[in-house]
């Protein structure tokens, strides 16, 4: 009788930017397949223009927005601005859907991704708020 193991591939990895320990190793941990994309994603999002020294427009520049009159224009206006960002600069994430709501009461845009990792097929939801600090 022959034992087989199954190994388990991993298609992502990338650094935990929180940068906790490997309780293992002491290494900074990582994060792997769709939580690396997730991080990337979200990375993208909260990257304003000319933040980073040699891709100044690699952002989806979203904090300008927020000194906007909030409206269902732009809202759109977001959705595009999240999905061109998405689309451009992260080519392991396939969009399925944006949806961008006003939250008028919380003074607030409450986005909605639904992807697919590329090399996984179960679709994933990353929902976040966008929010003035001042």
């Amino acid at each position: 009788m022959t034992t087989e193991t199954l190994k388990v591939a991993r298609i992502y990895k990338d650094l935990d930017l929180n940068f906790t320990a490997n309780p293992v190793s002491g290494d900074v941990a990582k994060k792997l397949d769709v939580n690396a994309v997730k991080q990337s994603i979200l990375i993208l999002l909260s990257t304003n223009f000319y933040e980073r020294p040699f891709a100044p427009d690699k952002g989806a520049n979203l904090r300008g927005f927020l000194f906007e009159q909030m409206s269902s224009t732009l809202a759109s206006l977001l959705q595009n601005a999240v999905k061109n960002v998405i689309t451009s600069y992260e080519p392991r994430a396939r969009i399925d859907s944006i949806v961008v709501t006003p939250d008028y009461d919380g003074n607030q845009y409450d986005i909605t991704i639904r992807y697919t990792v590329v090399g996984i097929d179960k679709p994933q939801t990353l929902t976040t708020s966008l929010k003035r600090l001042r």
